[in-house]
C-alpha cells in the first residue's frame, strides 16, 4: 500500500497510487509505504535511482540501524498502541533532498492518523524541508511512545496489585508475565537508543541532506524527547524489579505459611494417633487371653483396666494439649 503528498507552499496534493511527480525546486515528496510489493519497489527505486535490498529485507531487521548508501537510508523499530494492545513495527527512512520516504513493515492505523496530522499540519506552515518533515513524523511517532509507556505502567501497576494480594490468595500472577514486562521495557529502551544516535547523525550532517536551522532544533527537541523516555523506561525497570521483589517475598510468606500449617497438620495426627494408640496397645494385651495378667481374673478387673486406659489417655491428651499440638 501507498500513500503520497507533495508539498507546495502551503498546499499539499495527496495520492494513494504510483502517480507521485518527482517533486520541483520548492516542492517536497513524502511517500508512505506498508509492505511495499515488487511493482512499488521496482518504480520507487527506478525513479530514485537507489538499491531495492532496503525495502526487501527492512522487515526482517530485529532492530535499529543504519544503512551506509546514498541516499541516507536507516531502520527503526518502534512500537505503537492500537486497541490497548502494543504493537511493533519496522520502520524504513529513505531520505532524499526534496524527497522522504518511509515504509512500515505493519499496517497499522496509527500510522494512518500520523499521516492525515502532517497532511493537516502543512495545510498551515509551509514546508521547508526534508528535515521539517522527517521531525513532524518522528514527533508524531515519539508522542505515541508516551501511550506505549503509559500502558506498561498500567500493566506494571496490575501485576504489582497481583502480587500483593497473592500472600491473601486472592489471586495469582506468573513470575512470566513480570518478566515479560521487563523485557518490553529493554526493548524500548534499545529502540528510543538507537533512534537518538541516528537523530544525531541526521543533526550533524551524516545524511547528506540539506536540513533548515529550525529543523535542526526541532529534531533536537524530538531527540530529547527520546532522552525522557529513556529515562521513564528506566524507572519502569525500577518499578519492575520492586514488583518481583514483592512477589518473591509474598511467595516466600505463603511458603513459610504452608510449612506452619503442614507442622500443625502432623503435630495434630500425631497426637491423636497417640491418644487412639494407648487404649489399642492395652486391649489388644489383653485380649491376648493370658492368664497372669494383672486383674485378669478380678471380678472388677474390666472396669478397673478400663479405668486405667481413661486415665492414662487422659494424661497423654492434657499433655498435648499443654504443649499445643491440639
Amino acid at each position: 500500500m501507498i500513500r503520497h503528498m507533495t508539498f507546495i507552499a502551503r498546499k499539499v496534493k495527496k495520492g494513494d497510487k504510483l502517480n507521485y511527480k518527482i517533486p520541483k525546486k520548492g516542492e517536497y515528496l513524502f511517500i508512505f509505504l506498508t509492505r511495499p510489493t515488487k511493482e512499488e519497489i521496482k518504480k520507487l527505486t527506478s525513479d530514485f535511482r537507489f538499491d531495492p535490498e532496503p525495502l526487501e529485507t527492512y522487515v526482517k531487521e530485529t532492530h535499529s540501524r543504519r544503512y551506509i548508501t546514498k541516499p541516507f537510508q536507516f531502520v527503526i523499530r518502534t512500537a505503537y498502541l492500537q486497541n490497548n494492545t502494543i504493537g511493533y513495527t519496522n520502520l524504513l527512512f529513505i531520505m532524499m533532498s526534496r524527497t522522504l520516504i518511509v515504509s512500515a513493515s505493519k499496517p497499522s492505523d496509527v500510522y494512518g492518523e500520523i499521516i492525515e496530522d502532517i497532511s493537516e499540519s502543512f495545510q498551515t506552515t509551509e514546508a521547508r524541508s526534508v528535515g521539517h518533515i522527517l521531525y513532524n513524523f518522528l514527533q508524531e511517532d515519539v508522542d505515541e511512545n508516551y501511550d506505549v509507556l503509559g500502558r506498561l505502567e498500567q500493566q506494571i501497576k496490575d501485576v504489582e496489585a497481583k502480587a500483593t494480594r497473592i500472600a491473601l490468595r486472592e489471586t495469582k500472577v506468573r513470575v512470566d508475565d513480570i518478566l515479560a514486562l521487563k523485557r518490553q521495557l529493554f526493548r524500548l529502551s534499545r529502540q528510543f537508543w538507537a533512534t537518538t544516535r541516528v537523530i544525531s547523525l541526521i543533526r550533524i550532517g551524516v545524511a547528506q541532506v540539506e536540513i533548515d536551522r529550525e529543523s535542526e532544533r526541532l529534531l533536537g527537541d524530538v531527540h530529547e524527547t527520546y532522552l525522557h523516555q529513556i529515562d521513564l523506561a528506566a524507572a519502569q525497570k525500577e518499578m519492575v524489579s520492586d514488583v518481583l521483589n514483592v512477589y518473591s517475598t509474598s511467595i516466600s510468606n505463603i511458603a513459610a505459611l504452608t510449612s506452619n500449617e503442614l507442622n500443625t497438620v502432623v503435630k495434630r495426627l500425631t497426637s491423636y494417633g497417640a491418644i487412639l494408640l494407648i487404649p489399642t496397645v492395652i486391649a489388644s494385651i489383653y485380649g491376648m487371653n493370658i492368664l497372669n495378667l494383672p486383674f485378669a481374673k478380678h471380678q472388677y478387673g474390666f472396669y478397673i483396666i478400663i479405668g486405667i486406659m481413661a486415665g492414662v489417655t487422659g494424661v497423654a491428651l492434657a499433655n498435648f494439649i499443654k504443649n499445643d499440638w491440639l
